[in-house]
C-alpha cells in the first residue's frame, strides 16, 4: 500500500470519526432540547431576582423595595447578567431561561470535550454521562427556572476541569480556574465551598513538594482578590458581612430533613447502587481527578446533609450531576479494562449497568410519584404551577393598578415574594423575611420547609403599615367568595382574619393589619364585601 493509498484510509477513516462524533452530539442536544421543553418552567423564587434587577436599572440601587438595602438574593453574577439583559430591553422571563439551556449545553459540551481527550472522541463511556444528564429530569428542568443554577454549574464544572488542567500542565502561574472558581461563587455562595476542596488539594501538593507555595498563593490571589471585593461592597451597601437571605434560609443542623432529601433523590434515580463503582474507580485508579471530583461531592454533600437539603427538589444537586456521572463511568471503565480471563464477563457487567443507570433515569425522571410533593420537598410540577399561577395574579393586578383601580404604593406582605411583587412593583415584605432583617433572625418557633421556618407575625404587619396581607398564598379570587367570610387563614401558625374587595370580575380576598378608617380609604372606590 502505497503513502497515497494510507492518506487516503486515514482520510476517510477521519471523516467517519468525525460523521460519528457529529451525529451523538446532535442526538445529545436534541435529546437535551427535548426534555428541557417537556419540563420547562419559571420558578417564583426567579423573580425575586427579576426584581432586584429591575431596580437596579431603574436606578433604585440593589434593592427589593426602593430605599430598603436589604441583600434577600443569593445570586449577585446572575442579578448583574440579568440588569444587563433588562438594559438592553430585554425580558428577564426569557432572557434568564436563554442563559440557563446555554449554560446546560455548555456542562454538556465541556463534560465531552473532557471526557474525549481522555478516552477518545467515540469511546461510549464519553457519552455515558451525556445521555444520563439528558435523560435526568433534574438535570434538563433547572436548565430553566429563571434561577441560576446551570451557570453555577457551569462555572464550578469549568473550574474544576481547568483547575486539573493547570495541575496536569504544571502551570508557572495557575490563575485561571480560581477566576471561574470566584465567578461560582459570585454566582452562588456554595461555590466557596468547591473552591475550598480545590485549595486543599493545592495545599496538598505543595506539601508533596510537587509545587511551590508561590504558586499557591497566586492561584488564590484571583479568587480573594474578588471575592473579598464583593464581601466589602456588600459591608458598605448593606451593611452587613453575610446576605440576609444566609439567616432566612441557614437554619441549623437538621439530618432527619437531609435524609429525606437524599432518600427521595435515590429513590427517584437509584443512584446509591451505582456509587459502588465510584469508590471502584478511585481504588483501582488512584488519579488525582477520581479523588479530586469524590471529595468535592462528599463535603458538598456534607454540607447540604448540614443544612437539611433544599426546598425545590434536588435544585441543589445539580451542580455535582455531571462530576458523579463521570466517576460512574470512570468505575465502569475499570470493569472494561479488567485484564485476564474473566475481562468479558466484567465487560458484560459494565454494559448491564451503564444501560441500567440510563433506564433508571429515565424512570425515575417520568416517575408518577415526582408530581408531587414529598417532605416539605416541593416538585418540579408544583413549582412550575405555583409560579404560573402567581405570575397570572400579578399582570391581573397589573392592569389594575395601569387603569388607576389600585393604587401604585400599597404596601403588601406575600408568603410567595416573586412574580407577584415583580408584576405589581407594590412595596412588598416577604412574610418569611427574604427581604427583612427583623424576621429572618427572628426565633425559629419550629422546623418546617427549608427557607420557609421564619415569618412576620401581625405586630411588625402593623408597624409596616401592611394594607394586604396575601394570607390565603391567593390573592386574586374569580367566582363566589363568600366561603371565606368570617373565615380565619392560618399561616406561621397564626390565624388571620380576612377581608374581600370586589375588583370588577376578580376579587382581592385577604388580611389586613391597617385600622378600619385606613382601610376603608385604601379602597373608598372599590366594594368592600366583607
Amino acid at each position: 500500500m502505497n503513502s497515497t493509498t494510507t492518506q487516503r484510509e486515514a482520510q476517510r477513516l477521519l471523516r467517519g470519526q468525525t460523521a460519528g462524533v457529529c451525529a451523538l452530539w446532535a442526538f445529545v442536544c436534541g435529546l437535551y432540547v427535548w426534555n428541557v421543553n417537556q419540563y420547562f418552567f419559571l420558578a417564583d423564587d426567579a423573580f425575586i431576582s427579576f426584581r432586584y434587577a429591575a431596580n437596579l436599572v431603574d436606578g433604585h440601587g440593589l434593592v427589593w423595595n426602593p430605599g430598603e438595602r436589604v441583600e434577600g438574593y443569593t445570586n449577585f453574577l446572575w442579578v448583574l447578567i440579568l440588569a444587563a439583559g433588562m438594559a438592553l430591553g430585554i425580558e428577564p422571563e426569557g432572557f434568564s431561561c436563554v442563559l440557563g439551556i446555554g449554560s446546560g449545553l455548555g456542562v454538556l459540551l465541556s463534560l465531552g470535550f473532557y471526557s474525549a481527550r481522555r478516552l477518545g472522541p467515540l469511546h461510549p463511556l464519553v457519552w455515558l454521562p451525556l445521555f444520563t444528564l439528558v435523560l435526568s429530569r433534574s438535570f434538563t428542568a433547572w436548565s430553566t427556572g429563571g434561577l441560576a443554577t446551570q451557570l453555577f454549574t457551569l462555572f464550578v464544572l469549568l473550574a474544576q476541569i481547568q483547575f486539573l488542567r493547570e495541575r496536569r500542565r504544571k502551570s508557572g502561574v495557575p490563575w485561571m480556574s480560581s477566576l471561574l472558581f470566584a465567578l461560582a461563587t459570585l454566582t452562588r455562595p456554595e461555590g466557596g465551598l468547591f473552591t475550598a476542596v480545590a485549595g486543599l488539594f493545592f495545599a496538598l501538593r505543595v506539601y508533596q513538594g510537587k509545587e511551590s507555595l508561590r504558586d499557591l498563593l497566586l492561584w488564590c490571589a484571583p479568587w480573594f482578590a474578588i471575592v473579598g471585593a464583593h464581601f466589602l461592597f456588600r459591608f458598605s451597601y448593606y451593611g452587613v458581612w453575610l446576605p440576609n437571605t444566609f439567616h432566612a434560609k441557614v437554619n441549623g443542623f437538621w439530618p432527619e430533613q437531609a435524609a429525606h432529601y437524599f432518600g427521595i433523590f435515590h429513590a427517584d434515580y437509584k443512584v446509591g447502587f451505582y456509587l459502588p463503582l465510584i469508590l471502584l474507580g478511585l481504588i483501582r485508579t488512584r488519579g488525582f481527578a477520581h479523588a479530586f471530583f469524590t471529595l468535592s461531592i462528599f463535603f458538598y454533600c456534607a454540607y447540604l446533609y448540614a443544612i437539611g437539603g433544599g426546598r425545590f427538589e434536588f435544585r441543589f444537586l445539580v451542580v455535582i450531576l455531571p462530576s458523579l456521572y463521570w466517576l460512574i463511568a470512570e468505575g465502569l471503565r475499570v470493569l472494561l479494562d479488567a485484564p485476564g480471563p474473566a475481562r468479558r464477563g466484567f465487560a458484560g457487567l459494565a454494559i448491564a449497568a451503564a444501560a441500567a443507570l440510563l433506564i433508571t433515569t429515565h424512570l425515575g425522571s417520568i416517575s408518577p410519584q415526582a408530581r408531587a410533593d414529598r417532605h416539605h420537598i416541593e416538585s418540579i410540577q408544583r413549582t412550575r404551577d405555583y409560579a404560573a399561577d402567581r405570575a397570572r395574579q400579578g399582570k391581573i393586578l397589573r392592569g389594575y393598578i395601569e387603569a388607576g383601580v389600585l393604587p401604585a404604593d400599597l404596601m403588601t406582605c406575600v408568603g410567595g415574594a416573586g412574580a407577584l411583587p415583580y408584576y405589581t412593583r407594590w412595596p412588598t415584605l416577604d412574610f418569611r423575611g427574604l427581604n427583612d432583617p427583623v424576621i429572618a433572625t427572628g426565633p425559629l418557633r419550629e422546623r418546617g420547609a427549608i427557607a420557609h421556618e421564619h415569618y412576620a407575625d401581625a405586630a411588625y404587619m402593623r408597624k409596616r403599615g401592611v394594607v394586604v396581607f396575601d394570607a390565603l398564598n391567593h390573592l386574586v379570587h374569580e367566582g363566589d367568595v363568600s366561603r371565606y367570610r368570617n373565615h380565619a387563614a392560618i399561616r406561621g401558625n397564626q390565624a388571620w382574619k380576612l377581608r374581600a374587595v370586589r375588583l370588577g370580575e376578580h376579587t382581592l380576598v385577604f388580611s389586613t393589619q391597617v385600622p378600619e378608617a385606613r382601610f376603608r380609604e385604601v379602597f373608598r372606590e372599590l366594594e368592600i364585601l366583607f
